[in-house]
């Protein structure tokens, strides 16, 4: 005899456990999402990424490199393209170049106060380093090294490391000091694997700067030699505290300090230091990124050799942020993690060849211009598409199948929102193909269906509405697609109808 079906309603959040590319889809976690394409991962919802705003325009070329100069009476900011350095802190458009005849554009930069004032520092290994002193930009006088092979420069205890191109040595200036007398210490007998210092960076375990800093130099065969002291010429003021096998860096801008850690990019995932000091390891399972395992490693088989690898922290908007090539040349997504949850999520449309921190707001440079990150609700006037999709899940229990025939997804939004919904079973795909399909039941036409025909009033409303599906399956995921100029938008659950019978 056939059972009677039972209709039932089940609601689940929105994927707030963020982008999961790592488990088993049968394995993902309940509140995960197996795509979640410029939405943010909050506490609570998950809502729209900001957008983007041109900040400086008419550059020569792209903008491989922001730096930006801090003293105590001023900020200011400089984009690096091709051969030219231009200022960039005012909106608009740019003037003549502050620095010209450059072999190419992609620096590293530190900013240090010493009593000769406050420097920006930069260097990029093929040109002699330069530094800003708030007024003028100027060539420092250094000897010891050939200087145009410079390519990375850090503060430690009051004095510059230099890290030079294809060398395991860093140089180093006398304390309190832009210029002079570079001398070197050689970590050839140190790191085992050979190859040539790729980066340094300062690190403390207490979160502040004070005598328990630390120097952290990594190499281009991925080890990392700690080091103590305050003076690399002393042995008494200078002792090795460890070495340990991160994995292969990628590119120079390879290290980010993020509270009291230091988090090293690597071919294995984005790996917290603390952890492999306490460990030894750095097994892919320690790594930051390691929830989205299969989205990092093929982004590093593919293009872990082009430009554009790196990583910041943007406090104010709650992530930190890894920029990863997308292509060979000129196009780029962001991975984001949400610090206070650790859920990622995947920017899109943002094409940043680098980023910085200017005056607390998120910046990144572009193809012919730079632009202000988190800006508003649109990329400078073209729509953000926000494409998500939840886990499989076994409404009603994994012991039968099920009719789902309504679907209700919850929004909020300050404006009218028009939203596309889409509904998957059995772990089958047509997230990539936005239409019916035979493995695909659909809600509404995509990208025809309003979600309200009347103005959203402000603030922040919510809308509920049930829409008709019509398919069978043991499990169900949930497709959403929205595309936005004007409004913020979050999603805050979905509601499923389902009948559940012997019969079916």
């Amino acid at each position: 005899m056939v059972g009677q079906p039972t209709a039932d309603n089940i609601s689940v959040t929105a994927p707030i456990g963020g982008l999961n590319t790592r488990d088993a889809v049968d394995m993902v976690g309940d509140t995960d999402a197996l795509r979640l394409d410029n939405f943010f991962a909050g506490r609570s919802h998950v809502q729209v990424r900001g957008g983007s705003s041109e900040h400086a325009t008419g550059l020569d070329a792209a903008v491989e490199s922001l730096l930006v100069y801090n003293s105590a009476s001023a900020n200011k900011m400089f984009a690096a393209t091709g051969a030219k350095v231009y200022e960039v802190t005012s909106a608009g458009g740019v003037g003549s170049a502050v620095i010209s005849s450059l072999t190419n554009a992609r620096f590293q930069s530190v900013n240090i106060t010493t009593s000769g004032g406050s420097f920006l520092w930069i260097c990029n290994g093929a040109d002699a380093p330069r530094h800003y002193n708030g007024s003028a930009w100027a060539t420092p006088s250094m000897s010891g090294v050939t200087t145009t092979t410079i390519i990375g420069v850090e503060v430690f205890k009051e004095r510059l490391l230099l890290t030079m191109t294809g060398s395991l040595s860093f140089g180093y200036l006398p304390v309190d000091s832009v210029a002079g007398t570079v001398s070197t210490f050689n970590l050839g007998s140190v790191f085992s694997r050979g190859g040539h210092l790729m980066a340094i960076k300062t690190w403390t375990r207490d979160g502040g700067s004070g005598p328990d800093d630390l120097a952290i130099f990594y190499s281009s065969e991925g080890e990392v030699a700690v080091y103590s002291g305050t003076n690399p010429a002393s042995a008494d003021a200078w002792a090795l505290v460890g070495v340990f096998f991160v994995g292969r860096p990628i590119g120079r801008r390879c290290m980010l300090t993020a509270g009291s850690d230091c988090y090293l990019v690597t071919e294995r995932g984005v790996v917290p230091l603390t952890q492999i000091m306490g460990t030894g390891e750095s097994a892919p399972n320690v790594a930051l990124t390691s929830k989205i395992n299969g989205t990092w490693n093929t982004a590093v088989e593919t293009y872990n050799a082009s430009f554009g690898w790196e990583g910041i922290v943007y406090a104010k908007g709650g992530y930190a942020l890894f920029n990863v090539p997308n292509a060979t040349i000129d196009s780029f997504n962001q991975l984001i993690v949400n610090l206070e949850t650790g859920a990622w999520s995947r920017f899109r449309g943002q094409n940043a060849y680098c980023w910085a921190m200017f005056n607390g707001d998120l910046h990144f440079g572009g193809k012919t211009k730079t632009y202000k990150a988190d800006d508003g609700t649109s990329d400078a006037g073209s729509a953000i598409e926000a494409v998500a999709k939840t886990k499989f899940i076994y409404f009603g229990g994994r012991d039968g199948p099920k009719r789902f025939t309504a679907l209700r997804p919850v929004f909020a939004s300050d404006r009218e929102l028009t939203v596309s919904v889409g509904f998957d079973t059995d772990y089958k795909d047509g997230t990539m193909l936005f239409e019916s399909s035979t493995s695909t039941s659909i809600a509404s036409t995509w990208d025809t269906a309003s979600w309200d025909t009347a103005d959203w009033a402000a603030p922040i409303t919510t809308t509920q509405s049930w829409r008709s599906v019509a398919d069978i399956g043991w499990n169900a995921a949930v497709r959403i697609r929205t595309s936005t100029t004007l409004q913020s938008v979050r999603w805050l659950a979905t509601d499923v109808r389902f009948e559940k019978g012997l019969g079916l």
